[in-house]
Order: C-alpha cells, then sequence, then structure tokens
C-alpha cells in the first residue's frame, strides 16, 4: 500500500517549521564550527605524514569527489524512505562516523603517520558522503516550507542562524586550543581531538529540531513558461513509495536554464578548489599564523557575513539574484590578491583576503535560492543532487591539482610583470584573482533567472 502524501501545511505550521530549521541550521553550525575543516588541516600537520601537500589537498578534496554517490539519493528518496526520516538517518550515520575520528586518526593509533594521515581522509571522506546524501533531501524539504516571494529572507535568516553558531563555536575552539597550549604540557593535538568529539556530539544534537519538524507537500511549479503564460496547475504528487525512475535522474542534463546555472557553479567550485591548498599552508608555513589567529578572523568574516546575509536575501527576493551574486563574487576574487601581497613582513594583509571573503555571503543565499527557483515541481531532488555532486567533482579536482602543483614546483620562481619574483603561493594566488573575476563576468553572461516574484495585488 502507498503511503499518503505529506498533507497540506497552515501557515502556522510553515512558520513554526520554519523556526526549527532555523535552530536546527545552528546547532549544526556549532558542531561544524568546532570539527572544521581547518581544525582537521590543523591535526593533520601535527601527523608528520610525507608529502603534506597531497595530505592536505586530500583532506579538502576527496570528500568531494566521493560526493558524487549523492546522485543516487534521488532514487532512493521515496522509494524507500521518505524524504525526512531519509534526512535524519543520513546525518545521524555520518555523526556517528565522525566520532570516530579523534581515536583512529590519533599520531600513534595507527603504526605509522602515513596510516594516521589515511584515517583521517577515509573518516572525513565518509562523513561527508552521509551529510551530503542527507543534504539533498534537506534541500528539497526545505525548499517545501517558503514559498519562492520570500525563500531568500528564509535562506538568509537560516544562513545567519548557521553563523551565528559558527562563530560561537569558533571562538570557543580558538580558545581553547590556545589555553591547552599556554597551561597543558599535553601534544596539542590532544587538544584538538577533543574539540573533534565535541563537535560531533553537537551536530547529533542538531537533529532534535529535524525531528520536530513536519512533512511538507511538494510545492507548486515556480518556473514561468518561455511565452510568460500562467504555467499549468500542478499535478497531484506522485505517491512517495513509488520514488522516482532512475531515468529521472538524466533529466537535468537536458534542462538548458539548469545546464547554464550547473556550468557556472563548476567555474566557481573549480576557482575556489585552485587554491584551497595554498590558503591552507600558506598561513602556516609562511605566515605563521597559529590556529587561534586563524579560527579569530574567520569568526570575523562570519560576524561580517551575519550582518549583511538578511539584507542580501531581501535584496534576492526583490531584484533577482545574479546582480547580487555578480557584485559580491567580485569582492570574493579580491581574496587571494590580498593573499598574494602577504609575506612574513607584511602577514596584515591576510586579514583583507577574510575582509573581501565577507561577500561570501551572497552567493550562500543567492545559488541555493536560484537553484531552488530553477528546479521543476516533484522532481526537484535530481537537480538539487546534480547540482551538488558536479560542483564538489570539479571542487575536488581543481584541489587535487593545486596541491600536486604545489609540490612539484616548490621552489620554483618566476618573474612577474609589475611584481618581480613570485614563487608558486603567490602564482596560485594570481591565477585563483583571475579565474574568479572572470567567473562573475560568466555568471552574468550565460545565467538565466526566472522574474522575481510578486506579492499579488489586495482583492
Amino acid at each position: 500500500m502507498h503511503r499518503r502524501a505529506a498533507p497540506s501545511l497552515t501557515v502556522v505550521e510553515r512558520r513554526r517549521a520554519r523556526r526549527q530549521a532555523y535552530l536546527n541550521g545552528g546547532l549544526w553550525a556549532v558542531g561544524n564550527g568546532l570539527l572544521s575543516t581547518t581544525l582537521v588541516t590543523y591535526l593533520a600537520s601535527e601527523l608528520g605524514a610525507e608529502r603534506e601537500g597531497l595530505g592536505v589537498s586530500l583532506i579538502l578534496a576527496a570528500r568531494h569527489f566521493v560526493g558524487l554517490l549523492r546522485m543516487a539519493a534521488p532514487a532512493v528518496i521515496g522509494r524507500w524512505a521518505d524524504r525526512k526520516p531519509f534526512c535524519i538517518v543520513s546525518y545521524l550515520l555520518s555523526t556517528m562516523v565522525l566520532m570516530s575520528l579523534p581515536w583512529l586518526a590519533a599520531p600513534g593509533c595507527l603504526p605509522t603517520p602515513d596510516a594516521s594521515l589515511a584515517a583521517l581522509v577515509v573518516i572525513w571522506c565518509l562523513y561527508h558522503v552521509l551529510e551530503y546524501l542527507g543534504t539533498v533531501a534537506l534541500w528539497s524539504w526545505l525548499g517545501d516550507l517558503a514559498a519562492s516571494r520570500v525563500r531568500g529572507r528564509f535562506l538568509g535568516r537560516r544562513e545567519r542562524w548557521m553563523l551565528v553558531g559558527q562563530i560561537v563555536a569558533t571562538i570557543v575552539a580558538a580558545a581553547f586550543a590556545q589555553s591547552w597550549k599556554q597551561h597543558v604540557p599535553q601534544p596539542l593535538w590532544i587538544a584538538y581531538a577533543i574539540t573533534a568529539g565535541v563537535g560531533a556530539v553537537v551536530m547529533a544534537a542538531s537533529l532534535l529540531p529535524l525531528l520536530q519538524m513536519p512533512a511538507a507537500e511538494r510545492r507548486a511549479a515556480e518556473r514561468p513558461s518561455p511565452t510568460g503564460a500562467t504555467p499549468p496547475r500542478a499535478t497531484p504528487p506522485r505517491p512517495a513509495r513509488e520514488g522516482l525512475p532512475w531515468r529521472a535522474l538524466v533529466q537535468p542534463f537536458r534542462d538548458g536554464p539548469f545546464l547554464r546555472l550547473l556550468l557556472f557553479n563548476c567555474w566557481f567550485s573549480a576557482c575556489n578548489g585552485l587554491t584551497q591548498t595554498a590558503q591552507n599552508l600558506y598561513p602556516i608555513r609562511v605566515l605563521h599564523i597559529s590556529l587561534a589567529l586563524s579560527l579569530a578572523v574567520q569568526t570575523a568574516m562570519r560576524g561580517g557575513q551575519w550582518a549583511i546575509s538578511p539584507g542580501l536575501g531581501r535584496l534576492a527576493d526583490r531584484r533577482g539574484n545574479r546582480p547580487m551574486m555578480a557584485v559580491c563574487l567580485l569582492i570574493v576574487a579580491l581574496g587571494p590578491l590580498c593573499y598574494c601581497a602577504a609575506t612574513a613582513e607584511r602577514w596584515q594583509w591576510y586579514f583583507g583576503a577574510w575582509a573581501a571573503w565577507v561577500a561570501y555571503a551572497g552567493l550562500n543565499v543567492g545559488l541555493p535560492n536560484l537553484l531552488l527557483r530553477l528546479a521543476p515541481r516533484q522532481t526537484d531532488t535530481p537537480y538539487i543532487a546534480t547540482y551538488y555532486a558536479i560542483g564538489s567533482a570539479c571542487y575536488a579536482a581543481a584541489t587535487v591539482a593545486g596541491g600536486q602543483a604545489l609540490d612539484w614546483l616548490r621552489g620554483r620562481v618566476w618573474d612577474v610583470p609589475g611584481l618581480g619574483a613570485c614563487d608558486v603561493y603567490q602564482v596560485s594566488f594570481l591565477l585563483g584573482w583571475a579565474a574568479r573575476t572572470a567567473g562573475a563576468a560568466l555568471l552574468w553572461l550565460i545565467v538565466v533567472e526566472p522574474p522575481v516574484a510578486r506579492r499579488p495585488p489586495p482583492g
């Protein structure tokens, strides 16, 4: 017997559900802020493994390669589980995996530093695979809790809650690491492991608000027809037990507007990945930035994003996502230039990069909002899975390439007109600036956006 489709929710129920979504995002962000990629990178640097550049690039990238498995999520969601239980179980399993990281990846637990690094990478990958699967269902679920005309505001407010959680967690993690370094006569990796374990527990607690959120009915169509005519009335959703046929997974690749967004996301993800290894190692090896200071500047960046995210969401609802995102991307592109200018003597430029990256808030709000607007009714999960899986693969490939180049070209110097002698780090940052700047033009030229939804006139 087929299960019934989720009942329609009242306005009060939708508002209550969105508040639960805010709380979920805030708690998850606290756990994620405690067990951040930065923390894992510093933990990896304590292992003493060879080919550190490749090791860090694998921590940053390998999880995105295996993230391609999330493309199977749409065929599973609805066939064997509804969105809500699928999402919650996936996140629960991911946190259980994460709880093993502090012990299995600890120096000395395994026979060699390389084995410890390999365990760190495997755990990090498996955790992210399970989290990615849950995220496909979560984004589809959240998209049905807010109508198109207010979804930008909803995503902006949820982003603010997540930023608050990350800020609090980052301050706690930085203070704990610094206090441990100054007052505890034990290896620093123990402090990192304790922080990681607490982060995993808090991420598990973030599932409680999801348990209280109601399942939502599939939203009506949002994309207008090419002629501007009113789209036909939505057909009733298919029973949840039927799921989506496997052939539905190829539908996103036949959708022109979505493919344009996917192409931009591939470029944007590759640009971010290209400089990731350099951006993570340069502050440690060249600028000698401590973990506490690194987390402090990230906290300041998130504080800036907290301040502007809701306003950017309102701007996207009123004026569209594309103009706001293009301006933000041009500002984001200045970050690698600041890294390029930073040296051991002029390390203050490091702060300029993180100031520029406050503008990532516009992309964090605009990209998922635009994705949900372009994804069609009833079958949005293949679009969500494809978007994030392909983007992650591009990010991963670029990150590994950047990490390998860092190992191969370390010690080389190039004469750059107007700048003089530049090492591999500086050349990487210059390429990162140029690629991100070109991405703003690509966004403006190829990405299309449905007309902004307006409130119906009174009466």
